[in-house]
């Protein structure tokens, strides 16, 4: 170690790969977060920084813990989407190997990324990352990930870092909370000690919508792996899988670490809990048709915040693009009253408000020229109702404190119908997106959302559990999965195959 000053490492991509998607380029990522260097550190110190949570909380322990330095690399994010452009991939792995090596002697690697991450060439860029690290610090030298729980855990991965720590809400809200324990851990291995691994991979591939961890199978494992957290067993990972990758490497992913045989029985038992449960990982959804029958009740009663419609297979923040037109053309067509949309993403269209000006009514067609079987054109009478840059401070939930950027962005009236335009895929789980209008969600009787489920923690101080449905509608990120065309996901697995079989791992106990 150099001596009381250790010097650790700070690097990480962060993308959730969606196969069916188009692909993720490198405006992408430079637009959403690209800091190199030096600008890290700037960043991570900001108010509301733009970059992943986990960083600033595991740079503020390792402060609080002990004298240290900080050795910037990279960090690169964007929001889930198709597959990485593999150029910009080896670009940056090459740039991250140049900057690791530079930065030598290091005592330490920290890696944030999400880890369901695929290139248009490669299935796992991830492992190639943690590879790298694992190359350029040596055998001894302590390497430390945080993914998100959506992540699809490769062997390459685990045995390329000392640990892997996942998130443990969903909706997460605990990114800087994962980032501060990642930095506990730091400590306890740079102070010499070390785990040894036990990972277990399902032939379960779930719904992501089944991964809420309120409530369910997966939040049952979660529990029960942190009750057994302790000196002897220090991380319990439980990590749902992102099976729109469409990878080889999906499949709920259980990751112990400690001494003994503790943590081998927990895994396997954490392993044969989620078998047993399996029929929990299928899906339940709500038909359009009952969705905007209540929600239309909800406009003629005059009631408040009746309803909240999520359209889960059109999820921004999972590869979907946020313009999926069949609850929205369900809605105008039903002339639902006092009903509020976001976000819809139409970069022209947004554009267009904008020219026209706060108070213009105009004729604008939706997706036009760039309609698709999911997002279909649609044309209407809007009404401008307000305008903005798209420069927004989140309020609740995932994006709490964190600066967003939508792109240009308008709010608009059609008919009954308040809907919020933007220029970039953001899901919408904030409710700031709509109160930068002037407009309080509270005051509508119904809400609709494009979002899989972080839209729970910005909307709960008004739409409970039952207030809540799940739509049947198209889109990339459909959780019926019976509707995609896979290629690459291990078969069979559950619940796509209901013949699938399971044998306990031969585990070492």
């Amino acid at each position: 170690m150099s001596a009381t000053r250790p010097r650790v490492a700070i690097l990480g991509m962060h993308l959730e790969s969606n196969a069916f998607a188009p692909i993720s380029t490198e405006e992408d990522f430079r637009k959403s977060c690209y800091f190199e260097g030096a600008a890290m550190l700037a960043e991570a110190a900001k108010a509301a920084p733009a970059m992943p949570a986990e960083i600033p909380g595991f740079i503020e322990v390792m402060n609080a813990s002990g004298a240290w330095e900080p050795l910037p690399i990279i960090i690169t994010a964007t929001e889930p989407g198709g597959p990485a452009e593999q150029r910009f991939v080896d670009a940056t792995l090459s740039r991250m190997r140049a900057m690791l090596s530079a930065a030598a002697p290091l005592d330490a690697i920290y890696i944030c990324n999400h880890g369901a991450m695929t290139a248009s060439a490669s299935d796992d860029p991830d492992g190639a990352l943690y590879a790298l690290c694992r190359e350029i610090a040596g055998a001894n030298v302590p390497v430390l990930a945080t993914v998100d729980l959506h992540a699809n855990i490769s062997r390459r991965m685990v045995d390329s870092v000392d640990c892997i720590v996942s998130y443990r809400t969903n909706p997460h809200v605990d990114r800087r909370e994962r980032g501060c324990e990642a930095a506990a851990l730091m400590r306890r291995l740079l102070a010499g000690e070390r785990w040894e691994k036990t990972f277990i991979r399902m032939p379960i591939t779930p719904p992501s919508v089944t991964l809420l961890t309120a409530r369910g199978a997966y939040a049952d494992m979660i529990k029960e792996g942190q009750r057994h957290i302790g000196p002897d067993l220090p991380v319990v990972s439980i990590v749902g899988s992102f099976t729109f990758s469409d990878s080889r490497e999906c499949g709920i992913a259980i990751l112990t670490y400690g001494h003994g045989d503790k943590p081998k029985r927990l895994a396997r038992q954490l392993a044969e809990f989620a078998w047993a449960e399996r029929e929990r990982f299928r899906v339940q959804l709500t038909s359009i048709d009952d969705a905007v029958a209540r929600a239309k009740a909800a406009g003629e009663k005059g009631e408040r915040t009746a309803i909240c419609i999520a359209d889960v297979a059109d999820n921004p923040g999972g590869g979907g693009r946020g313009n999926t037109t069949d609850v929205l053309e369900a809605l105008l067509a039903a002339k639902v009253e006092r009903a509020l949309l976001g976000n819809f993403v139409d970069a022209a269209a947004a554009a267009r408000c904008h020219a026209a000006g706060v108070g213009a009514t105009l004729s604008l067609t939706l997706n036009q020229g760039r309609a698709d079987a999911h997002g279909r054109e649609v044309p209407i009478e809007a009404t401008v109702l307000a305008l903005s840059d798209g420069v927004v401070i989140g309020r609740r939930g995932i994006y709490a404190g964190r600066t967003v950027h939508l792109g240009l962005a308008a709010a608009i009236r059609v008919g009954g119908l308040t809907m919020v335009l933007c220029s970039r895929r953001i899901q919408c789980a904030d409710p700031v997106f709509f109160e930068t209008f002037g407009l309080d969600p509270a005051a509508f009787g119904s809400l609709t959302v494009k979002s899989r489920g972080h839209f729970r923690a910005g909307v709960d101080e008004w739409y409970s559990d039952n207030r809540i449905v799940e739509v049947d509608a198209a889109g990339l990120t459909s959780p019926v999965l019976e509707r995609l065309s896979w290629k690459r996901l291990p078969r069979p697995v559950w619940p796509l195959d209901l013949h699938t079989q399971w044998v306990a791992p031969d585990i070492g106990l």
